[in-house]
This record gives C-alpha cells, structure tokens and sequence, in this order.
C-alpha cells in the first residue's frame, strides 16, 4: 500500500515535469493536468504535487497489549473483595508523514551535482484501531461478580485506558526507526523518479529529517 501511494505521488509529479521539460504550452498542460496552474518551475511542481497527497502512510503494524484494571467491593468503611480484569487487544496502528507540512525551504536542489535534498516532516503514528471485539478478557470470578456490575465497570475501565497504552507502545523505538526507514525510502522514490523522466538520469536524492 505505501508503495503504491508513492508510485501514484510520483506519477503526478512526471506530468508536471515532462511538462517543464518540453516547452511552454506543455508546460501549461501539464500544469493544469495537476493542479499546479502557476507553478510549473522544477522544485514547485515537485513541491506542490508532494504536498497535495497530505498524509503518506508509510508503516502498518499490528499490535497486541494488555490492559489490566481492578476495582474494589465495599461494604461501608470495609473492602470485602478485589477484583481485577484484564483484556488482551489486537490493533493496527498506521505510520504517516505529513506532506503538507513540507516547504520550499525543505528541498535544495544542486544542479552541478544532480543531487536533491529533502528535509521531511516526522512521521507520526495515529491513533490505534482498536478491535474490541476480538478481545480475550479474563477476570477474578467469585460473589461479586454475580451480585454486583464489577465486571461492566472494569470493561469501561480498560476501554478507557487502551488508546493510551496503545499510543505509548507505537511510539517504542524499534517501531518508529522502521517508520522512520520507510518513509526515507517512499520518499526517495517519490522524488527521483520524476527527476530522471526530466532529464536527470544521474539524480540522486538525500532525504534528512
């Protein structure tokens, strides 16, 4: 799936840019053809084209974790009984980069050494799809249980707590450097393939954060 966006991103940049390449009215054509209009020039079309697909999903990871609340049963001043609940969550957690946020200032382009360099933004993960339904729980069992609402109230308590953990778990390290890899490499391509189309068969692109 991320290969694909990056292929489609940079299928619109090469109509700008054959465009730029082959004359005015190509140039104009070309434009139009990706909304640039006004910004035909090599590094604006890029630019504009990169920022127009947003949010580039560069990761997917499927995450399992455990979520453990407990809850006590009073009578007056005095806790009769503990119980605790755990629930073990599946959830898929997706990696982006934020084109929008890139900036002309974020490309230089050094046309003696063919060589592109792009700053981009981080990656950031969003929040987890957490499948509830596919959750194993499992609880103390004894009188509570059957005489009072314990377990409905330690399941809100888990719903309540997950998106947290699960936040806190896709931002471990391992998991962002993969991210991290894997946007580099999707926007590389994102910006070399147009570059050779456009005459630079040499191109080479440097990506930085």
């Amino acid at each position: 799936m991320k290969r694909l966006l990056s292929i489609v991103g940079a299928a619109a940049i090469l109509l700008a840019l054959v465009g730029w390449a082959a004359g005015p009215d190509r140039r104009r054509e070309a434009c139009i053809s990706v909304g640039l209009c006004e910004r035909a020039d090599l590094l604006g079309a890029m630019l504009v084209s990169v920022q127009r697909q947003q949010k580039l999903l560069v990761l997917t990871a499927r995450l399992v974790q455990p979520v453990t609340s407990e809850r006590e049963t009073t009578l007056g001043p005095i806790t009769v009984a503990t119980t605790r609940q755990t629930a073990i969550l599946p959830a898929t957690v997706t990696y982006v980069v934020d084109l929008s946020k890139l900036t002309q200032a974020d490309l230089r382009w050094d046309a003696e050494a063919q060589l592109l360099s792009v700053r981009r933004p981080p990656v950031e993960p969003m929040p987890a799809s957490i499948e509830w339904g596919m959750a194993q729980t499992y609880q103390d069992n004894g009188w509570q249980t059957v005489l009072t609402g314990v377990g409905a109230n330690l399941k809100r308590d888990n719903e309540a707590k997950a998106p947290a953990q699960f936040a806190a778990q896709a931002r471990a390290k391992d998991l962002l450097a993969m991210a991290d890899q894997s946007a580099d490499q999707a926007l590389e391509t994102t910006f070399r393939m147009p570059l050779v189309a456009a005459g630079f068969p040499d191109a080479k692109v440097v990506i930085s954060r």
